[in-house]
């Protein structure tokens, strides 16, 4: 049988054990954390998209110059032309090599890191992207 004393136990034992403010503190502990990690995910997916551009704009500067027949000193408009045209980095490296049989396009961009607080920690990145293709000269 339940008695008078037994309910003001149960009552004592739940405002020894009352935690109503922990989770409010715990979560804006971490809260701080949670932010730096997802705002790191979306920094990566947009290096990740500049990689990706970048090899992209590659490919499209080293096939307008293998298609034609482009010499050594037109070469290099030829392909900032294509990359122009391809992505919309500013600020990128080409380097353009031709030989008898093979064009190939160098590009290289310098990307910065920009998180809040250690992002000035972080040096920036330099991203890489090469391509060769095969010439097709009709002379």
């Amino acid at each position: 049988m339940l008695s008078a004393r037994s309910f003001n136990l149960k009552q004592d034992l739940e405002l020894l054990t009352a935690e109503s403010g922990q989770a409010t503190v715990e979560f804006a502990l971490v809260l701080p954390f949670l932010f730096l990690f997802s705002m790191a995910i979306v920094q990566v997916g947009s290096v990740a998209n500049d990689q990706l551009a970048l090899g992209h704009a590659a490919r499209t500067a080293a096939r307008a110059i293998s298609l034609g027949d482009i010499t050594s000193e037109n070469a290099n408009q030829v392909a900032f032309s294509a990359v122009e045209n391809a992505i919309t980095l500013e600020n990128i490296d080409i380097q353009v090599e031709l030989d008898e049989s093979l064009a190939r396009v160098t590009l290289t961009y310098e990307r910065q890191i920009s998180l809040p607080i250690i992002g000035d920690l972080i040096d920036d990145l330099t991203l890489h992207s090469s391509v060769s293709m095969p010439r097709e000269l009709t002379s």
